[in-house]
C-alpha cells in the first residue's frame, strides 16, 4: 500500500565546516553563490561542503543511533529516556538526526544540480556520482530509523514545507537503483582511502540494502511496515557482499584497523573523516564516538583521561559474549585502566598508549577468567605496574568491586560508578591535540561506516536466509582468520560449524566484531529481534509495555519529530507507537 502522507521538512543548504584533509569549502569573494558554484573551484567547494555535512551526524551525542538495545544502557547519566523507550516525538536527539539527514540530502542534491551547469572538468561527473552516493546513503540511514520519508531529488534554495511521504517500496527501489549504478557504471573511484565515496563502498551498501529489504516481509512486528521483500533479495545481498569483499581476507587486527594513526588501511571501505586541521573548533567539532560506551572517567580534574558522557555503558551481556580464545575482547575494550587512583589527576587513561610502563589502576577481568588466569596476569609484571592494581571481576552479581569505591557491587551498580566498568577503546584518539582539548567532541578519529569485516557478516546473514549454512559458516570462519582474533591454541574452539549458524549466532558475532559501531539498533530491527532482545536482555529492565505506544503498536521506528509535523499545514500520521 502506497503511503500518501505529507511530511514537513525544511530542506535548505546547510552551512557546514569542511570535511577532511582534502575537503575545504571556501567562497570568500563577493561572487554570488550560483556563479561561484558554476566554476570549477566553486563546484569542488560545494562538493566539499556536502562531505562536511556528514560530520553533523557524529559530532553530537548520537543517542538515536545507539539507545535502546541489548548491549548498552544507563551509565552515570541514568534514566536516559531513549534507553527505556520513553522518548516522545519532541526528543531532541531524534530531531537532530532527522534534520541533519535531510540537510545532507539537500546538500547532495545541490551538487547534483550544479553538476549539470558547472564548468567542464575531469572530475565533474565523479563529483556528481559522489553526491548520488551520499544521497542514497543518507536515505538508507533515514528509512532504517524513520520508515517512509520524503524522497526528494531536487535542489531547493529556500525552506519547503510540504513533501509527500514516499512509500518504502519506492525508496528502496531508488536506493538499489542508485547503488547498483554507482557500484558498476559510475565515475566513482574504485576505492578510496581519503573518505571519498567509491565503487567498493557502493557495492557494500547495495548488498546491505538488499539484505535489509529482504527482511521487510510483513512478518512479526514488521507487519507494521510495508511488505516489500522480494524473492531474490538475499541472493543479491550475498552476491554484492562478495563483490565488495573481492576475495580479500581481513589482513589486520581490529586494533590496527581502528588505530587513529592508521586510518588509511585495507579494512576500511568508507569513513566519515575528521581532521583537527579543518575543524573550526577542534574542541567541539570532532567526533563523539570515543566519548560513549563506558563508565564515567572523571571530568576536567583528570586531564589525561578521556571524556565519557555516561549515557551508554556496556551490559555484562556484551562482555560475556567473548570466549577465552577470542582476542577481540582485549582489542575492543580497555581492560587495563592506567592510573594511580581516582582522586584528581589519578586516572591516567591515555598512558596505555603513551607510557606503557606506568602503573595500572584497575584490571577488568574477562568474564571467562578463572582465579588461575588472574594469577597469571598479575605474575606477568616485569615493570612492576600491577603491584597496587585493583582487580574487578566481570560478573552480574556483586562478586566484582567498583574500583572507585573498592566495595562489592553488581554489574548494574558498577555501570553508574566512576571507572566502574571498562569502556570501548577502539575509537580512541590518543593524539596530543585530542588529549589537550579533552571534551566529548574533541576526537579526530574517523567514523567508519563501511568495512571489510561487516561485508563478511552481511554475506553470512544472507546465506543463512538462503538456508545455506555451509557458506554462512565459511564467511564467519574466514572473518575470524583476521590477525589477533583467534588466540594461539584456540583454533578448534573458535571454528564455526554449519550447525552453529542461526540468526542469534549472527547477531552475537556482529556484536563481537562491531561493538560500538552504531549498527546494533538497526541490526535488531532488521532481523525482527528488537522487541525480543530488548525485553529479554536489556539489563535495565525494559518491558514490552514500554516498547508499545498508546495505539498498541511497537516502537520499532523512531518518531517523526513533532517539529516536522507542526510545520506541516496538513495533519499527517505519526509513526506507529507514538
Amino acid at each position: 500500500m502506497k503511503l500518501k502522507y505529507i511530511i514537513a521538512v525544511a530542506l535548505v543548504i546547510g552551512t557546514t565546516t569542511s570535511c577532511s584533509d582534502f575537503l575545504d569549502q571556501d567562497n570568500k569573494s563577493s561572487v554570488p553563490a550560483s556563479d561561484f558554484y558554476n566554476t570549477t573551484g566553486g563546484f569542488e567547494s560545494l562538493t566539499n561542503s556536502m562531505y562536511g555535512s556528514l560530520r553533523s551526524l557524529y559530532k553530537v551525542s548520537p543517542l538515536t543511533l545507539t539507545a535502546g538495545t541489548d548491549l548498552f544502557g544507563d551509565g552515570k547519566s541514568s534514566g536516559v529516556a531513549m534507553n527505556y523507550y520513553q522518548h516522545t516525538a519532541t526528543e531532541g536527539n531524534v530531531l537532530t538526526l532527522y534534520t541533519n539527514l535531510f540537510k545532507i540530502i539537500q546538500s547532495a542534491n545541490s551538487v547534483i544540480a550544479y553538476g549539470e551547469t558547472t564548468a567542464a572538468s575531469n572530475v565533474r561527473q565523479q563529483y556528481i556520482d559522489e553526491a548520488r552516493f551520499v544521497r542514497a546513503w543518507a536515505y538508507f540511514m533515514a528509512v532504517q530509523h524513520f520508515g517512509p520519508v520524503a524522497l526528494v531529488k531536487e535542489m531547493y534554495s529556500s525552506a519547503q514545507m510540504n513533501f509527500e511521504r514516499t512509500s518504502l517500496k519506492d525508496i528502496y527501489d531508488f536506493m538499489i537503483s542508485e547503488f547498483d549504478y554507482l557500484a558498476h557504471n559510475s565515475s566513482l573511484l574504485d576505492t578510496s582511502n581519503s573518505g571519498r565515496a567509491n565503487k567498493r563502498a557502493a557495492k557494500f551498501f547495495l548488498a546491505k540494502t538488499y539484505l535489509t529489504r529482504g527482511w521487510l516481509n510483513g512478518q512479526d512486528y514488521e507487519s507494521q511496515e510495508e511488505n516489500i521483500a522480494q524473492g531474490t533479495d538475499f541472493q543479491n545481498a550475498a552476491k554484492y557482499a562478495l563483490e565488495a569483499i573481492n576475495n580479500e581476507t581481513p589482513s589486520i587486527s581490529i586494533e590496527k584497523a581502528f588505530d587513529v594513526n592508521n586510518e588509511a588501511n585495507a579494512e576500511i571501505f568508507w569513513a566519515i573523516q575528521f581532521s583537527s586541521a579543518t575543524l573550526a573548533n577542534p574542541g567541539s567539532d570532532g567526533s563523539y564516538q570515543q566519548a560513549q560506551f563506558g563508565a564515567y572517567l572523571g571530568g576536567a580534574e583528570m586531564p589525561n583521561s578521556k571524556a565519557i558522557d555516561g549515557n551508554e555503558s556496556p551490559f555484562f551481556r556484551l562482555l560475556n559474549m567473548y570466549t577465552k580464545g577470542d582476542g577481540r575482547l582485549e582489542q575492543t575494550f580497555m581492560l587495563e585502566l592506567y592510573g594511580t587512583g581516582t582522586t584528581a589527576g589519578g586516572i591516567q587513561y591515555f598512558n596505555y598508549y603513551t607510557n606503557k610502563t606506568a602503573p595500572i589502576l584497575a584490571y577488568y577481568v574477562p568474564a571467562w577468567a578463572t582465579d588461575a588466569d588472574i594469577a597469571d596476569w598479575k605474575a606477568d609484571d616485569p615493570n612492576g605496574q600491577k603491584t597496587n592494581t585493583i582487580i574487578t571481576k566481570t560478573t552480574l552479581d556483586n562478586t566484582g568491586i567498583g574500583p572507585s569505591t573498592q566495595v562489592h557491587a553488581t554489574w548494574k551498580e558498577r555501570r553508574s560508578m566512576d571507572v566502574g566498568v571498562p569502556c570501548i577503546k577502539k575509537f580512541d584518539d590518543y593524539t596530543a591535540a585530542s588529549i589537550g582539548n579533552r571534551t566529548t567532541s574533541c576526537s579526530t578519529h574517523d567514523v567508519v561506516v563501511s568495512r571489510l569485516g561487516e561485508a563478511y557478516l552481511i554475506a553470512a546473514e544472507a546465506y543463512l536466509q538462503l538456508n545455506d549454512k555451509t557458506n554462512a559458516a565459511k564467511m564467519i570462519n574466514t572473518l575470524r582468520q583476521r590477525p589477533g582474533t583467534i588466540k594461539a591454541g584456540f583454533e578448534t574452539a573458535m571454528n564455526v560449524a554449519a550447525d552453529d549458524i542461526a540468526i542469534d549466532f549472527i547477531l552475537d558475532e556482529r556484536a563481537r566484531e562491531m561493538a560500538g559501531e552504531y549498527v546494533r539498533y538497526t541490526d535488531l530491527k532488521r532481523t525482527h529481534k528488537l522487541v525480543e532482545y530488548v525485553t529479554k536482555y536489556n539489563e535495565d529492565g525494559v518491558t514490552e509495555a514500554q516498547m508499545k505506544g498508546d495505539d498498541g503498536k511497537y516502537k520499532i521506528l523512531r518518531p517523526i519529530p513533532q517539529d516536522a509535523l507542526d510545520k506541516n499545514q496538513t495533519k499527517v500520521a505519526q509513526n506507529p507507537g507514538y
